[in-house]
């Protein structure tokens, strides 16, 4: 109460700027629409019928750690009691509430370890910025994730500078469950460590506490480690195939990182949209907040602030660890997978501005101000900005499916790409079809190898090799025979009048890729080579079903779904009939 007397001034701020914070994010959460795929990835193992099932199916099919998933299989069961447990809106709380939580929170830490403006300036970046909104909004473990790293940040540097038992503690239970959130956090607890080591005395304590951290950890490496070796027996990699790091990224990460220019990296860009000064409203939008935040992180650095060196170098590791791993094709990367560090670079920016002197500094600092207050305008009003604008950033599959109440109980429905997933907003009781391409190509289900291929090509498949002995079925010019047995078994026993059905999620990346079959020989070598042979084969097989369905049966009705301005996740929708 004492601290309250005496700080009403610093707490009305903050308070305010939570308020405003929490306003943004609420319009964010309004507009987020329905699941998008990632987002349908954590209702798919958090719906399962206990916590050993949540754990048992992330160990077979995925290579995340279980606690996120846990906790919303736990929060599903709750809100359940009340009919609201598998609502999109109820199921993104879990993550909204420590996500939100890390405005106030950077205020004080800034305070603590810096200075009061230091606080406010990193409050305030991190309140308005979209790249935060967004994934405090997403029903993923990104904004989770972030809140533990910070805290484990904000604890390391209080234990290395006091030795205080309880900030130890702190430091390991904000560290596990950071570990437990994110697959990939414990390259950033091992940097944390490094740094540990390099700048305290006693680095025999160090290791101790560290050895403890990773005992306790030893049950989710395993499971990460697991998964990353499934990954590595399938057909296509998941950083190489998918995800093709290309240097212009690094102008996205600024972009989303220090501007409005929020981008929403879910699969990889062919085209990155890299910043260039052709269009005046870049240098208004996007390169004046990027100047004042590398100005001001710029500063930080240069102060030789051990503090500052203590609480950023582990983020600044982790993410030139992403960086290069990236560059070299090991690891797959999006702007999201880089949240880890935000609230740490963000608070160096904060503390840099803070410092900068009046003197021969005072119009520099002036210019500076002024951008800052363009910068949180630009983070409200800019075009990419999940803030005011009325953003739908998931799929419109489901509110399009019962609007058109296409599916019935007797039809038959192929859902080839990510039809697990599809399947929370389609009828339980249609016949589904059970081929799943994306299962095939990355986690290496076997079973649907002989669909698509003969046991020739299955004995000799591998990662290593995909690439060179599926060129000829890419670019041939007849379908897989494997996948015209399995569909015409089925369709013979289709009875006159029987629908199938088929949806096809994201129709851009299939039209996109349709281009490739138009051009000459040595320039469908060259592309096949150059472009993700995930994507080239997922394309395929979804022509050669399309292609096999319109020889056997007569396509009664054809049509794309999107109800959204802004979401490239477009579903078609194809229905034949016998």
């Amino acid at each position: 109460m004492e601290y309250i007397k005496n700080n009403k001034k610093e707490i009305s701020l903050v308070l305010l700027i939570s308020a405003l914070a929490l306003w943004f994010r609420i319009i964010c959460l309004k507009n987020a629409g329905d699941l998008w795929i990632d987002e349908i990835y954590s209702y798919y193992f958090a719906a399962k019928d206990s916590v050993l099932d949540v754990v048992k199916a992330l160990y077979a099919e995925d290579l995340h750690t279980p606690l996120y998933f846990i906790l919303l299989h736990l929060w599903i069961k709750f809100w359940g009691l009340f009919g609201l447990g598998e609502n999109d809106t109820t199921m993104r709380l879990l993550g909204f509430i420590p996500s939100f939580l890390i405005v106030p929170i950077s205020f004080y830490i800034g305070k603590n370890l810096f200075n009061k403006a230091a606080g406010y300036f990193a409050a305030l970046m991190l309140a308005f910025s979209p790249f935060l909104i967004y994934y405090t909004t997403e029903l993923r473990f990104y904004g989770m994730m972030c809140f533990f790293a910070l805290l484990s940040s904000f604890f390391f540097v209080k234990y290395l500078q006091n030795k205080d038992k309880k900030c130890g503690v702190s430091l390991i239970i904000s560290n596990l469950l950071l570990l437990y959130t994110f697959n990939i956090s414990f390259v950033f607890v091992f940097f944390q460590f490094l740094a540990g080591l390099f700048f305290n005395e006693n680095k025999r304590e160090i290791v101790k506490l560290y050895l403890l951290i990773a005992l306790f950890y030893l049950p989710g490496f395993i499971m990460t480690a697991h998964g990353m070796f499934s990954y590595k027996n399938a057909i296509c990699s998941f950083s190489r195939d998918i995800f093709i790091y290309k240097p212009e990224f690094f102008s996205i990460f600024l972009q989303t990182y220090f501007s409005g220019n929020f981008f929403y990296a879910t699969n990889n860009n062919y085209d990155y949209s890299a910043l260039t000064f052709k269009n005046v409203n870049n240098i208004y939008l996007i390169l004046c907040p990027i100047i004042f935040c590398i100005t001001g992180f710029i500063r930080g650095l240069v102060s030789k602030n051990k503090t500052l060196y203590l609480f950023l170098l582990p983020g600044v590791l982790f993410l030139g660890f992403e960086f290069i791993l990236a560059h070299f094709g090991m690891m797959s990367l999006t702007v999201r997978y880089t949240l880890i560090s935000y609230p740490m670079v963000v608070l160096a920016c904060a503390y840099g501005f803070s410092i900068l002197k009046f003197g021969r500094l005072k119009y520099l600092t002036e210019i500076l101000f002024v951008l800052f207050l363009i910068s949180i305008h630009n983070f409200i009003f800019a075009y990419q900005s999940p803030i005011e604008k009325d953003v739908e950033f998931g799929t419109p599959l489901k509110v399009t499916l019962d609007k058109l109440d296409i599916i019935k109980k007797d039809d038959y429905v192929l859902i080839p790409v990510m039809g697990k997933l599809y399947r929370r907003y389609t009828p339980k009781e249609a016949n589904y079809l059970d081929f799943e391409i994306t299962d095939m190509l990355l986690n290496d289900v076997r079973k649907y190898y002989p669909i698509a291929f003969d046991d020739e090509t299955i004995a000799r498949l591998n990662r290593k090799n995909a690439r060179e002995i599926l060129y000829d079925y890419v670019t041939g010019e007849k379908s897989s025979k494997q996948l015209e047995k399995y569909l015409t078994r089925h369709f013979e026993n289709f009875k006159p009048g029987t629908k199938f059905i088929v949806l096809v999620n994201n129709m851009n990346t299939i039209k996109s890729m349709s281009e490739f079959y138009t051009y000459t020989s040595d320039k469908k070598r060259e592309l096949y080579y150059k472009n993700s042979l995930y994507y080239i084969l997922m394309t395929r097989m979804v022509f050669d079903i399309l292609d096999i369905s319109n020889k056997n049966l007569v396509l009664k009705q054809k049509f794309v779904i999107n109800d959204s301005k802004y979401s490239d996740n477009n579903t078609g929708v194809f229905v034949f009939v016998k």
